[in-house]
């Protein structure tokens, strides 16, 4: 019996049912806003989980905004900056749905993005 969630295919894909599902990350970089680009690998609206690869370019900048969902970043390569600090390799980050923040770059960064809803999300830890 095959395995259909063992395929080879690049791009994005819906939370499995059960089991474990793999997407090879590849392909085009595509552009969301300027100086931002992504590779999208999990799109779940059903499920509010949204999760992506985004490269900022040097000297990136995303005035202020907010997500109308609980949003996580890790840092892979580079930095980045908001409202509140500098972060660097290694550094994770989560901001509950509706923060108002800045996004910024002077070198650049490549993260890890995780959307989720609220339902979906950790408990915030008192």
């Amino acid at each position: 019996m095959s395995d259909p969630f063992a395929s080879n295919t690049r791009g994005m894909m819906p939370l499995p049912e059960s089991g474990t599902a793999r997407v090879r990350a590849g392909g085009e970089w595509r552009q969301s806003v300027p100086g931002f680009l992504e590779i999208p690998l999990l799109d779940d609206r059903q499920n509010g989980l949204r999760t992506m690869l985004m490269k900022m370019e040097p000297g990136a900048y995303s005035p202020t905004h907010s997500h109308d969902q609980v949003e996580q970043i890790f840092v892979l390569e580079g930095e980045f900056y908001d409202d509140d600090t500098h972060y660097g390799v290694g550094d994770y980050l989560v901001r509950p749905a509706g923060t108002l923040h800045i996004a910024g770059t002077r070198e650049g960064a490549t993260v890890l993005v995780v959307y989720a809803s609220s339902s979906n999300a950790v408990e915030r830890v008192a």
